[in-house]
């Protein structure tokens, strides 16, 4: 059944599936008992991961002191270049900042960066996220997010499926990895 649902998904290009928390913990904190500085001073590219709505981007971001990361950016899609056509609603994050634009919002991609405590409450968290919006749509295959990928040390998502096999070759054609 759970392979019906997959090929129908990909077929119809439905690549709204996220990743639980408790199984992202559970893999991260086995990359640390091998190596508990996997992550210090490394920049961490989600470059399918809007902070809305992935439990990745909650992640690190929650544990960003803790594993001592020097950088972590998260990407999204636009909205109307999703070919499901989900129904959007921007999250509160972008609603509620000044920079917010109805149409941009539609229309482009954003990209969130966390690297401080810019709400100087002592912690480095979801909180001290800053964001703007992309020229383009925030497609992975995009100048804006090739750039980005140079940047990073680490690249963690749950791709688009039905994109998969692009992904895997956009991340293997990147020179440092």
């Amino acid at each position: 059944m759970a392979n019906k649902n997959l090929s129908q998904a990909k077929q119809a290009k439905n690549d709204e599936f996220y990743t639980q928390f408790a199984d992202i913990e559970k893999e991260v904190l086995a990359y640390l008992d091998y190596d508990p500085n996997v992550f210090k001073g490394k920049t961490i590219l989600l470059p399918c991961d809007d902070p809305e709505w992935s439990n990745f981007t909650k992640f690190f971001a929650m544990n960003f002191k803790r594993f001592g990361l020097k950088k972590l950016i998260s990407t999204s899609y636009a909205p109307d270049s999703n070919p499901a056509k989900v129904n959007y609603k921007p999250g509160k994050l972008e609603q509620l900042s000044l920079k917010f634009d109805e149409q941009k919002s539609r229309a482009n991609g954003r990209v969130f960066v966390l690297t401080r405590d810019i709400t100087r409450d002592g912690k480095t968290n979801f909180d001290d996220l800053e964001w703007e919006y992309l020229k383009g749509d925030g497609d992975f295959r995009s100048p804006e997010v090739t750039k980005l990928r140079k940047e990073a040390d680490i690249i963690i998502t749950n791709p688009p499926f039905s994109l998969f096999r692009e992904f895997l070759s956009w991340i293997v054609e990147a020179p440092q990895f």
